[in-house]
């Protein structure tokens, strides 16, 4: 892995189903703990039909570190736990989840 600056997406259709407070607060702890372990920068986003979650890093190792955390794997699950209790099915609602190097940021 170099040393470029990444980013880590991830996009899910909301079928119109609304964000519940249990999703928002798992979603805001996740970022945040990203924000302890090296992220540089988070969204948390919504428009009529997607969710989008966003996160970018310094480099592609710390993100990964973060994401072989055991803190990592409890976060996730709780996250998934909130979207599963909201009537999302995570494995056909998710359109996207890539980490892709930034070519040019401004």
């Amino acid at each position: 892995m170099d040393k470029s600056s990444v980013i880590r997406m991830w996009v899910t259709n909301k079928k119109n189903k609304e964000i519940t407070a249990e999703m928002s607060e798992s979603m805001v702890a996740f970022l945040s703990s990203a924000v302890e372990h090296g992220c540089i920068g988070s969204t948390f986003a919504e428009d009529d039909e997607r969710i989008i979650a966003y996160t970018r890093w310094s480099d592609e190792m710390k993100l990964e570190q973060f994401r072989s955390s055991e803190e990592y794997k409890i976060l996730e699950g709780k996250i998934i736990q909130s979207f599963a209790s909201a009537g999302f099915e995570i494995a056909d609602d998710i359109i996207f989840n890539s980490t892709a190097t930034i070519l040019f940021t401004n």
